[in-house]
Parts: structure tokens; sequence; C-alpha cells
């Protein structure tokens, strides 16, 4: 039963290539126009209550609507809501620290520990929930912005006022489009569900290989599926055509085994509901996971980028910080590591001359919120393709985030910044070869234990129970593990192709016989039993990896 497989490697990203690389990510027309109204009305409407020295404020709330993409709207709001919550308490914590600093070297390595905190924590969770963009760097500008108002003067009561105001603002702007097309976010999964599903079948048929074609058509339908259970749709009677359409898609990518004839029971046992939070969290609680790796690396970067900026005397190191989770904070991958540090240092340059002449403009009142949220616009459109093109409009709102004003010296707060950016960058490009330097190679041989621990213990219940409940929770996290093995599969391969190459036909099958165990589950009509578990159990057991130990870590 383990399947016989001569998958090529994933595709090796190259520096030159991802540099330059612009990646279609749909339209973005509306996140964009989300973020710049999430930010332009609680400003507006501070600008109009006479406090227009307070109205950037309100961006470190605004943030949290940036989080609830692509979710559907009956979840939306409790997402951003949640985004929202975790923004205040940051940005709390910072300003309740601000109002303690006396300055001096002893306060600079002061902020740079609780910076360091608060960004270890935001990576863990996100990472280990698989959040996605925007990353954890809007927690740390909340937190270190507020630290930065608050040590200026600014009192804890404004601050925690501007922040809440923004999130709540967030919230509605964020549910704004159920009012023109309610199903959207779940109708586009479904689609990209169904475009994934017919690559990877029209590859089969034509002979090749196709491990990542088919981890994308899992990927795909897991997260369509994931849209519509959150939208409520496999509740209700009649199925919408949306439903039938995901139905038929993961009819089609279980093979010609399904019997079509079996009518399939669409609710949430046998499904792609995303595992609990709670597991998520926990299962990551490994050194070999990508999360805490991540966490770890960035937790070393920044603290030695914002010493290193504080003992040379940089009255701000918190520009380092930044700079060192933004290139780290997408994972263990060194090759890419590198291309978001190019990114990060072209984009702070171009993006300080920016910031220059928008300086110089000294706008003030309604006419800086237009600006900012004109920035945030544009910043929305390239997040997602290009990070150096995103990072030339990050980087004035950043500053304006986190209190450069009009009536202050514009030359040396651009050469410190200058400097806190290169130090942030060059540490951060450091670390990953340095701090385990092999952890490619422990996230790739963890996933595809994890793989094999999670089947055997749905094929242990398959012996004794039908697909039912139990069963479900099971198959969402063989799911969850199955999207785990194409990711670790892509880093390992950049990071180190020669000693991927001689360990990816174990890591191919893992994945191609996790899938079938899937698809085996989805033939089941209710309330049978799984056919020949023993041979599925031999078959899992030939594939469970060595110890790291044998492997090389």
């Amino acid at each position: 039963m383990v399947p016989s497989v001569s998958d090529p490697l994933p595709p090796q990203g190259r520096i030159g290539s991802l540099l330059f690389a612009l990646p279609p990510a749909g339209r973005r027309w509306s996140p964009g126009l989300r973020s710049a109204v999430a930010f332009a009305i609680p400003a507006a409407m501070t600008v109009a209550a006479g406090q227009p020295e307070h109205a950037l404020f309100v961006l470190f709330g605004a943030f949290a609507v940036m989080y609830g993409e692509r979710r559907a709207y009956r979840m939306r709001a409790i997402v951003v809501l949640t985004a929202g919550i975790a923004l205040l308490a940051s940005s709390g914590v910072g300003a309740l620290l601000g109002h303690g600093l006396s300055g001096g070297l002893g306060a600079s390595l002061l902020t740079v520990a609780l910076l360091t905190a608060v960004a270890m924590v935001a990576v863990y969770v996100i990472d280990a929930l698989r959040l996605g963009p925007p990353g954890a760097l809007l927690f740390v500008i909340a937190c270190g912005g507020s630290m930065m108002a608050a040590e200026a003067g600014v009192s804890t009561a404004v601050l925690l006022s501007c922040t809440a105001f923004g999130a709540g603002v967030s919230v509605i702007v964020s549910m704004a489009g159920v009012l023109r097309d309610r199903r959207k976010p779940e109708r586009v999964a479904v689609e990209a569900a169904i475009g994934a599903v017919d690559a990877y079948l029209a590859a089969r048929a034509a002979g090749r290989p196709a491990i990542d074609l088919r981890h994308q058509a899992g990927a795909a339908v897991a997260e369509a599926w994931a849209a519509v259970y959150d939208a409520g749709l496999p509740t209700r009677a009649p199925h919408s055509a949306l439903m039938d359409s995901l139905v038929a898609a993961r009819r089609r990518l279980a093979g010609p085994a399904y019997d079509d004839t079996n009518d399939l029971v669409v609710d949430p046992l046998i499904s792609f509901v995303r595992p609990g939070v709670g597991f998520r969290l926990r299962r990551s609680l490994s050194f070999d996971s990508h999360a805490t790796i991540s966490a770890y690396r960035v937790g070393v970067a920044c603290l030695v980028a914002g010493g290193l900026s504080a003992l040379l005397g940089q009255d701000r190191p918190h520009w380092a910080v930044f700079t060192a989770l933004m290139v780290l904070q997408i994972g263990p991958d060194r090759v890419r590591g590198k291309v978001r540090g190019i990114h990060r240092f072209v984009g702070t340059v171009v993006g300080l001359l920016l910031f220059g002449i928008i300086h110089q403009l000294a706008l003030t009142g309604y006419a800086l919120i237009v600006l900012v949220a004109a920035l945030l616009f544009v910043m929305e459109l390239f997040v997602p393709r290009n990070y150096a093109l995103a990072a030339i409009f990050i980087t004035p709102i950043a500053l304006l985030a986190v209190g450069a004003t009009p009536d202050g010296a514009v030359g040396p707060l651009i050469r410190d910044r200058f400097i806190e950016t290169v130090i942030g960058v060059g540490i951060a490009v450091l670390v990953p070869h340095v701090v385990a330097p092999h952890a490619h190679r422990r996230t790739f041989r963890w996933i595809e234990a994890r793989v094999c621990a999670v089947a055997r213990a749905l094929l242990e219940l398959s012996r004794t129970e039908p697909a039912g409940a139990p069963a479900a929770v099971l198959l969402q996290q063989l799911q969850f593990e199955l999207v785990g093995v194409a990711s670790s599969g892509v880093d390992s391969a950049t990071e180190d192709p020669k000693w991927t190459s001689d360990h990816w036909p174990a890591h191919a099958a893992t994945a191609h016989l996790g899938y079938d165990l899937l698809a085996a589950y989805w033939e089941l009509p209710p309330g049978a039993l799984l056919a020949d578990p023993d041979g599925w159990d031999a078959a899992f057991a030939a594939l469970t990896p060595h110890s790291a130990a044998a492997d090389g870590r």
C-alpha cells in the first residue's frame, strides 16, 4: 500500500528570481480600501473632536482590519475583534512601560526586551495557527508606538481609547462588504478549490508527477471547506449551489473509487473544518516545529539587533527590532530570509526618501489623514506580491505611527532609522546561519512524524468506530499536518536541495499515503468501517521517520 512515487523536488526558490518576483495575488482593491477607511474614519473623527495630535494613534487599533481578510463574514467580525483586543493589549503594555522609563541605556535595553517578548509571542501564535499575513509586526508597532508616545507625555487613557476606537471601527468596516455580496469570501475560496483540483487532475491524467499540485488541491479544498463551514452553509437545507460545487470538487479529488451513488453527508463530521485553536497551539510546542523555531530565531535576532543599537547610542532601538522581526517572521527559510532582508533594506531606503518628502510637506489634520490612508491602500496592494515595494509605503506609515512629527528634525531621524535598518537586516540575515542552522531538516522530519502519528491514531480508531465525530477530529488534524508537509518540503528544497533529495521519496510517499487515507474516508458511507486498517497501518509504519539523530540534524 506504500505509494510508489517519483515526484521531483518542489521548485527551489532562487534569490535572483525571488527578488524581482511579482506573483499574482488576486484583486487587492477591497482589502486596500478597507485598511484606508478603517483608519480614516476614526482619525477624521478624532480631528473633528479637536484632538488632531492624537489622530494617528487610532492606527494601532485600525491595523485589526487587516486580519479579517478571506474569512467568511459570519466569522470575520470575531476575528477582527480578537485582533483588535490583542492590539489593545499590546498598546497598553507599551504605554505602561513608556510611562515608567526614565531614559538611558537601561531603559533602552528594557524596551528591547519588552518588544522582543511581544514579537516572540505574536510570531508563535500566528505561525502555530497559520493565520498568514499581515503577521506579527503590527502588534509590535502598536506596542513600540504606544511606548514612545507615553514617553513623550501622552496619557495611557488617550492611547488606549484611540486604539480601541480604531479597532471598533475596523470591525464595522470589515463587515461592509456583506451589504454587496455576503457570499463572496466562500465563493472565492470554492472557486480556488475547484481550480486547484482541476489542475491536479489534469496533471495526473497527463502522467506528470503532481505531489505539489495534490498538496495545493488538498489545501485549497480544506480552506474552502473551512470558509463554507464558517459561513454556516453545511447545516442549511437544501444545500446551496456553492456547497454542491465544493462537494463535487472533493469527490473528484477523492478519485474514481468514490461512489457517486451514495449521498454525501455534508456536515461537520467528515469535513475539513480547521482543528481547534488549542490543538494548533499545543502541537507546535516542540523545538522542531516551524512556529517554535521561528519565534526562537526572532527572539535572538530582536534582542541582538536592538541591544546592539542601544549600545551604539541609538536613542530609538525600536526600529532595529522592527526590522529584524520583519525579515524573520515568515520562518526558518534562510534563502527567503535573505530576499526579505534585501527587500527590507531597499524598500526602507526608498521609503525614507519618501518620508523625507512627506515631512517637508508638514501636513497636519485631515490632509495628513488622507495621506496615511493612501499609503495604507497602496501598501495592501503590494504586501503579498513584493515586499520591497510594500516596504516603501510601510516605512513612512511606521515612522508616523511611532511618533515622527512634522516639527522634528528630519535629517537625524532618517540617518538613525537607516543605521538601525542596517543593523536589523544584518543581524536577521546572520541569525538563521548561526541559530539552529539545520532547522529545516528538523521541521521536515517532525512533520512527517506528525502525519504518521495522526494517521495511525485514526487507523486504531477505525478498527472499532465507524466514521463519525471522533474520526472527524483526527481527519481535521491529518489534513492540517499534510498542509505542513507541503510547506516543509518547499522550505527544505530551497534551503538544502542535496539533503532534501536524499529524503524526498519517503516525504512524498508520506504525503501521498496521507491523502489516500483521507480519500478512503471520504468514500465511506455513514456508519461504515474502514476496510483493511491493518494494511494501512503497516504502510504508515514503514514510513515512520527515523530519529532526528540518525538523520544528521
